[in-house]
């Protein structure tokens, strides 16, 4: 009796020890199943497309350094210690299994109101004007609770990101950004009224040339800027060619002495982002199959799964120098709150970033219920935009780009569903050509991913 009991130990033994590694084997194909080869070991420096006005020399094709000077976040060091950045050494990658973000509210049967700020501390110091990301630290919360249900807003019955009139001129702009410059050109223009390029110019590699060059672009359109105003006042208007360009980029009735010397003062340069956008969109794919699930179950809207191409170029490396890190570019107090202090470490990982980033926007989303402010809170901070709302009186984006007065939202803020807008739609031309080639597994991907939300069709 036992021998016969000894045998069993040992084959019970025996079978668990297989199991085991079994388990173990699966687990580890898991953490790389999307990680791009050249994803690189250590954090780089997302290059911001906002504000570099005076671009790195020597980028080539690459992400430049540059401080999200936009977004205007400022590194808090009471809250964000040392022990709180990245580190070399990865922990076990959390199972996405459970607590999958919960749904908008419009989207849940049975709503419990008044327990969003249930599980986090309010920050009295939220008031600055000067904290954006990190305001929305104090306004998250996780309610596991809550039901998620399918509606016809996973459908795409209606967009839930509309095309605004008043920033038509803002996402053709984008689109120009993303499509027709590369990092060694850029363009001059007019900040308040983006449909106002006045020239697309090259760029030297080096640095030192390159801010010669932009500053002489500008004493350029100074000149004629200024010549043009003097000439406005004046009955003979012997304009030359320069003058006579530039007056007609104006709308009409807007053409006035005024408005032209205002118009100096607006003089910002964009450079291009063509070949990062291209690379993040090749990038992208193999990130999908991690993404896409996640999105899609989270009962957000899809078409979230285009917001990484504007934070990061769904670069999983990418950071900020303020702390931002990761495809969604997470604050560290941010993930602290979301999903726990030992996922500060973890932002570049992209289960647990996007889990996080869902639970985020879900959160800001409760509080805005609508889509092109929330999007824009993401950058500008959910405290911030409900401030915003409070001083126009609306919800609406166009109002509140046009009344809302905050030293922190600036061009960076307003311009930011714009460019969500630009990036989507650039973004799922580039998967329909991929696509479209029916063979490889980046088209296997699109097919079972992007497209799959639009019936597998492309346009």
């Amino acid at each position: 009796m036992f021998l016969k009991s000894l045998k069993l130990t040992r084959a019970s033994f025996l079978t668990t020890i297989v199991v085991a590694l079994h388990s173990s084997t699966v687990f580890s194909l898991d953490l790389k199943v999307d990680l791009p080869q050249n994803a690189g070991k250590e954090p780089v420096l997302y290059y911001n497309p906002i504000v570099d006005q005076q671009p790195n020399a020597g980028t080539g094709n690459k992400p430049v350094a540059s401080e999200k000077i936009g977004k205007n976040k400022k590194k808090d060091n009471k809250n964000v210690k040392n022990s709180e950045l990245i580190s070399d050494t990865q922990d076990e990658i959390l199972d996405d299994s459970n607590n999958i973000p919960p749904p908008p509210e419009n989207l849940v049967q049975n709503k419990k109101k008044n327990q969003q700020n249930s599980n986090f501390e309010k920050n009295d110091g939220a008031k600055s004007a000067k904290k954006t990301r990190q305001m929305r630290d104090e306004s998250v919360y996780n309610n596991e609770e809550e039901e998620i249900v399918e509606t016809t807003q996973n459908r795409n019955v209606k967009d839930p990101f509309p095309a605004l009139a008043c920033i038509a001129d803002n996402v053709a702009f984008w689109e120009k950004v993303y499509t027709e410059i590369d990092v060694n050109e850029a363009f001059l223009h007019d900040k308040n009224d983006l449909g106002i390029i006045y020239s697309s110019f090259s760029l030297s590699p080096s640095k030192a040339i390159r801010n010669k060059q932009i500053e002489a672009e500008r004493k350029k359109y100074t000149s004629i800027l200024n010549s043009l105003s003097t000439k406005l006042k004046s009955s003979a208007k012997k304009w030359n060619a320069d003058e006579k360009r530039v007056a007609a980029l104006f709308k009409p009735g807007t053409l006035t002495t005024q408005n032209v010397l205002a118009a100096i003062d607006n003089l910002r340069v964009q450079t291009g982002l063509k070949s990062q956008f291209d690379a993040g969109v090749q990038r992208s794919i193999n990130y999908l199959p991690t993404v896409y699930p996640i999105v899609k179950n989270s009962g957000l809207p899809i078409d979230i799964v285009f917001l990484p191409h504007v934070e990061s170029s769904y670069n999983s490396k990418a950071g900020s120098k303020v702390g931002a890190m990761g495809l969604w570019q997470i604050m560290p107090n941010t993930m602290k709150l979301l999903e726990g202090k030992n996922a500060v470490a973890k932002r570049t990982d992209p289960k647990i970033s996007t889990r996080a980033a869902m639970k985020l926007l879900k959160s800001d989303f409760d509080k805005i219920q609508n889509w092109p402010l929330t999007l824009t809170a993401y950058n500008h901070g959910v405290n911030g935009m409900l401030r915003a709302i409070d001083e126009t009186g609306s919800r609406d984006l166009c109002k509140v780009i046009d009344h809302y007065s905050s030293p922190s939202f600036r061009f960076a803020s307003s311009n930011f569903y714009a460019q969500f807008l630009a990036a989507r739609k650039v973004a799922m031309k580039k998967y329909a050509v991929i696509a479209k080639k029916k063979s490889g597994g980046s088209s296997l991907v699109l097919r079972k991913t992007i497209l799959s939300n639009k019936g597998g069709s492309i346009k």
